[in-house]
């Protein structure tokens, strides 16, 4: 019988000095890196893409607009002979210079998979548009659009495999699940992608860095822009500004408090707090 594995990942969007940091409140152009390499795992074996769901947030959660409906391109990877791709570049940057094409170069033979989403056939109808959009392997959005347009943005009769007995995923480190194995996911824009939340930290005084505690968490005042309608459980948030970290989400009080489970580092009033990990890719596994 074969095996079923959902596989949910949220590369940060950085354009920071480390991979965990930077600023991410500012607009992409076409040919920018979207995100660099960045590594999940999912169970070993011959997995094959069955279904893919990726959800992406509007700018400043608008819902009256076709902001962030934009198209990109994702790639999929592989180790290769224990080595994790190289790196494509730096985020936010064009990729169409020749230091990009070198990278590329440099990682042939590492991608197993790439595909387009083209916003307007793939993203959810405007009936269920919310605060993002959902972009599908199965498009639900028909309207205007011609059948061999769908099904060229689809995902290929069967799946796609990305591991097999030969060129399994076989990259481990210290961070490694036992019967894991790894890949890597990167993006590149086709348009001005914006991830802003327009949520401004609303404390006089700014923030004190607050150690994580099992005991206890940490209430954010913010404005501008509901948090109730930025934020959900299980984000991590980070300033659009300073790229200061803070924490990761553990409750979404009302429109102006949000609780979270540390502040990694001292915030400033007025700043604006951003999802460090914006886009949600849902992969559909079978083994």
């Amino acid at each position: 019988m074969n095996r079923q594995y959902l596989a949910t990942v949220r590369p940060p969007i950085t354009n920071g000095p480390t991979s965990d940091q930077g600023v991410i409140a500012t607009a992409f152009a076409a040919h920018d890196l979207l995100f660099d390499w960045h590594r999940f795992e999912i169970p070993m074996g011959e997995a094959c893409i069955k279904s893919f769901n990726i959800i992406m947030p509007g700018t400043n959660t608008r819902t009256d607009s076709d902001e962030n409906l934009v198209d990109f391109t994702f790639f999929l990877a592989r180790s290769v002979d224990g080595h994790a791709p190289p790196s494509l570049g730096t985020v936010n940057a064009a990729m169409n210079t020749a230091p990009a094409k070198i990278a590329f170069t440099l990682c042939r033979n590492h991608i197993v998979h790439t595909q387009t989403i083209d916003a307007s056939l793939m993203a959810n109808p405007t009936t269920y548009q919310q605060s993002y959009r959902m972009y599908t392997s199965a498009t639900m959005n028909t309207a205007g659009a011609t059948q061999a347009a769908q099904i060229a943005n689809a995902l290929p009769p069967g799946g796609v495999n990305i591991g097999n007995s030969k060129y399994l995923g076989n990259y481990n480190d210290s961070t490694s699940q036992p019967g894991a194995q790894s890949f890597w996911i990167a993006a590149i824009t086709h348009g001005a992608h914006d991830f802003g939340t327009g949520v401004l930290l609303n404390q006089g005084s700014g923030q004190a860095a607050v150690p994580k505690s099992t005991t206890s968490e940490t209430t954010l005042t913010v404005d501008t822009v509901g948090a109730n309608v930025a934020f959900s459980r299980g984000d991590k948030l980070t300033m659009g500004g300073s790229g200061a970290i803070i924490g990761t989400v553990t409750e979404v009080v009302s429109a102006t408090e949000v609780k979270v489970d540390e502040v990694q580092e001292a915030l400033t009033n007025n700043d604006e707090v951003c999802v460090l990990d914006p886009i949600i890719f849902n992969f559909g596994l079978e083994y």
